[in-house]
């Protein structure tokens, strides 16, 4: 790797510093490092699904204190059998956080049964939660089927996007909840089942209660306990750690090690406000990663829509002219310290997250902030 850098003198290049050094122990260490990253990704999917894994917690990433606050709530919540609802915008990753519960709460081999209320025609609605007796109607199946209820027997029912669920299907989900037995389709047996609920929505469902949208003690016996997942752009401090690892996992995906974030991304993806949450986030990393060359990922592969959106650096003033006779250093000094100083504004005053945008130790940093004269 060469590095040069021209020597000005008046606005005129007298020269150049240039500088080469052998990357071939640091490409082959980053490429050891790709290898064992692969394995532990394997290993902890493997573990998740063999319900092996020590932490439930372990795919929910982020360390911002708004997130630990709703970990802390759901530790606490999780250790009961009350139904649980989940407030939170599409691509927080709301059920992760229904999973998490779900492996306190039961036994390994337990079932987790997923319905998105949202994603099934009503027409179907009935058959798909409580399942159906042959001959129940045109084209079902010769032997009957399953209801997702009955799969969810003795482990948890995970609701999702239940505002989203017909209103004519949510007095017989209430009576499920309050009875916990249930018909089939075509079905004349009442049926017994157990288990425990976990709901998440992404809207207000005391508004939709109020439009007659949704059954209000529907909603209150939903609403026993409940949380809300923070959106991304409320826990910015967090975005560095899920991106390096949807970086990691989308590299091992499709067998192209990168090198990391570069500071210029890392930046946008710091000021960017994520509509679509994580999901997004792991798209936009995917994207990168699929358009990288070389081990390196680049600004202009980033979606569109994200650089129209993003606001333009006004906080360095690069034209700032200083005294007659002031020496470089100073000069440089000045610059270097609102460039700490916006970092440091942009992550919270997080040194060590700022330490790793701009690309130095946190210990460099600590010494930068010192002789800047920066009080933090």
């Amino acid at each position: 790797m060469i590095n040069s850098n021209p020597v000005l003198l008046h606005d005129k290049t007298i020269g150049a510093v240039v500088a080469e050094t052998d990357i071939t122990h640091v490409k082959k260490l980053n490429e050891e490092l790709h290898i064992t990253s692969e394995k532990l990704l394997n290993l902890e999917k493997q573990m998740n699904t063999n319900g092996l894994a020590f932490d439930p917690f372990t795919l929910i990433r982020g360390n911002s204190p708004k997130l630990k606050e709703v970990l802390e709530k759901v530790k606490k919540v999780a250790k009961t059998e009350a139904n649980i609802l989940i407030y939170g915008e599409s691509g927080v990753g709301k059920e992760l956080f229904a999973r998490a519960v779900h492996a306190i709460r039961e036994k390994s081999e337990a079932p987790f049964v997923a319905i998105n209320c949202g994603a099934i025609p009503s027409g179907l609605f009935e058959s798909e939660i409580f399942g159906y007796e042959k001959g129940a109607f045109s084209g079902a199946h010769q032997k009957g089927k399953k209801g997702k209820v009955e799969l969810a027997r003795g482990g948890t029912l995970f609701l999702d996007e239940i505002g989203e669920m017909p209103l004519e299907m949510q007095v017989k989900i209430l009576r499920l909840l309050q009875e916990k037995t249930f018909y089939t389709v075509g079905g004349t047996k009442e049926m017994d089942v157990e288990f425990n609920l976990v709901a998440a929505t992404n809207r207000d469902l005391k508004q939709l209660v109020a439009e007659g949208k949704f059954r209000e003690d529907l909603y209150y016996r939903l609403n026993v306990v409940n949380f809300t997942v923070p959106p991304l752009r409320e826990r910015a401090s967090d975005i560095l750690e899920i991106s390096n690892y949807f970086l990691y996992e989308k590299s091992i995906k499709y067998n192209r090690p990168i090198q990391g974030i570069p500071t210029e991304i890392a930046n946008v993806l710091l000021k960017y406000h994520w509509p679509g949450n994580v999901r997004e986030l792991s798209n936009v990393i995917e994207r990168l990663v699929v358009f990288s060359d070389e081990g390196a990922i680049h600004m202009e592969d980033l979606p569109t829509d994200i650089l129209a959106m993003m606001p333009k650096d006004e906080t360095l003033d690069v034209k700032r002219e200083f005294p007659l006779g002031t020496e470089l250093h100073h000069q440089l000094e000045h610059y270097e310290r609102e460039i700490i100083l916006d970092q440091l504004a942009k992550v919270n005053g997080n040194k060590k997250t700022c330490a790793k945008i701009l690309g130095i130790t946190r210990a460099t940093l600590y010494n930068r902030l010192k002789k800047l004269n920066i009080d933090v």
